[in-house]
């Protein structure tokens, strides 16, 4: 019997105990939209990470912050297509922005959609990302993906953020705190 092939990893990261925008909290998803493919625009100069031990997390509304180290090697390992927000307030710190975009395979997944919204035209929650399903069912090339759903439930909502396995292995050298990964497979069990 053949084993699955690792296509990449999907990256996650601790929580850091922060609200980049806490105002859109329970707010519909029409007056977040903005916020959610804009978020670099509402990076305010009091904004402060309450845990800086991590070198990649994420806040409570899904906003991905990485630390100076982290962007380092980014920068080191030539991975385009990524565009780093410094956080005023902390200079060693920076929100991430990934441009690469990767397709998911919501009908393979059986992603669900729910309370959508005709004002404009989205849904408010978007549940079943993991395990990843790429629509290419094949390997990632080595740099930093997004895929192009957003998953989460409002204000929260957020890609998922995904690399190629050889840049997830040199990522585990460095033993970034905060960052692990989950394989993302061209078959899963329950496929099987």
């Amino acid at each position: 019997m053949q084993n699955d092939i690792v296509l990449g990893y999907y990256l996650q990261g601790q929580d850091n105990d922060s609200f980049l925008n806490e105002s859109l909290e329970q707010k519909g998803i029409c007056l977040c939209l903005d916020y959610i493919k804009h978020r670099e625009k509402y990076i305010s100069k009091s904004f402060e990470i309450k845990y800086v031990k991590y070198d990649f997390s994420y806040t409570y509304d899904g906003a991905l912050i990485i630390s100076r180290r982290f962007k380092d090697f980014c920068i080191e390992m030539g991975l385009e297509g990524l565009k780093f927000y410094h956080i005023e307030s902390q200079p060693d710190f920076f929100l991430l922005k990934v441009g690469y975009i990767v397709e998911f395979d919501c009908e393979r997944r059986k992603t669900r959609f729910l309370e959508f919204d005709a004002s404009c035209e989205e849904y408010n929650e978007v549940v079943g990302a993991t395990p990843v399903c790429l629509k290419e069912n094949k390997s990632l090339e080595n740099g930093i993906y997004r895929t192009d759903i957003e998953f989460g439930r409002g204000f929260a909502k957020a890609p998922l953020i995904l690399v190629g396995v050889e840049i997830y292995q040199l990522m585990k050298q460095e033993k970034f705190s905060g960052l692990f990964g989950e394989k993302i497979l061209d078959k899963y069990n329950w496929e099987k």
